[in-house]
């Protein structure tokens, strides 16, 4: 067989017309004219078009290429959990002695609930003004007075330290037990009102050393 078009037929020498030339030679070879024969051959007008065309689609290509991708940036969770977006901030003594005032913040999500509020010692009870359950919204603020009591003035220790308010509250996704801590004013305060109603004629004993390290540690936290 040769390496283009159809097999050659076998010769035999006994045959007086020799080998079988029956395939047109037209038939054995095609050739495609190139590329740039093509182009040539083409109209004007097509030409322009075709260049339009591929100009258009670089530089479509371009752009969505150098175009800067889109930085998608986190957003909150719709759904958060009541002691993560609510706050309580100490603003001073209530109109009555032991009466302590609190704004409650809700930072965003659903409006959380507040059910209890303890004074955070066996020794100490609370109660509340307006009462329980009060539902706060988030960007509207609620200002509670809470009432401190004593139960037993033996009881106490011989000093308030890390005094917090422990708070159950909820929302829409949970419910949860959370302690607020508080510095400065309120334990100030505290302590001068606990010591008028449990120790009248005596002075406030003052914080140990160790009361003062534990306090400095939790604020560090």
């Amino acid at each position: 067989m040769t390496g283009i078009g159809r097999p050659v037929e076998p010769y035999h020498p006994d045959e007086a017309d020799g080998p079988h030339q029956d395939t047109p030679t037209d038939l054995l070879w095609s050739k495609t004219p190139p590329a740039t024969t093509r182009w040539a051959a083409l109209p004007r007008s097509r030409r322009r078009l075709l260049q339009a065309l591929i100009v258009a689609a670089a530089a479509t290509g371009a752009f969505f290429a150098l175009r800067p991708t889109p930085v998608t940036q986190a957003t909150p969770n719709p759904y958060p959990w009541p002691a993560g977006v609510t706050t309580l901030h100490y603003k001073g003594r209530g109109p009555t002695p032991a009466t302590f005032r609190f704004e409650i913040d809700v930072a965003r999500g659903s409006p959380v609930t507040v059910h209890q509020v303890g004074a955070g010692l066996p020794e100490l009870g609370a109660t509340t003004t307006p009462g329980l359950p009060l539902t706060v919204r988030a960007g509207s603020p609620r200002t509670i007075t809470v009432h401190i009591s004593v139960y037993k003035c033996a009881a106490l220790p011989p000093a308030l330290v890390l005094p917090h308010l422990d708070v159950l509250l909820s929302n829409s996704t949970a419910q949860q037990q959370q302690s607020f801590l508080f510095g400065g004013a309120y334990p100030r305060d505290l302590r001068t009102d606990l010591r008028a109603v449990c120790f009248p004629n005596t002075a406030s004993p003052a914080p140990t050393s160790l009361d003062r390290e534990a306090w400095r540690t939790l604020t560090r936290r």
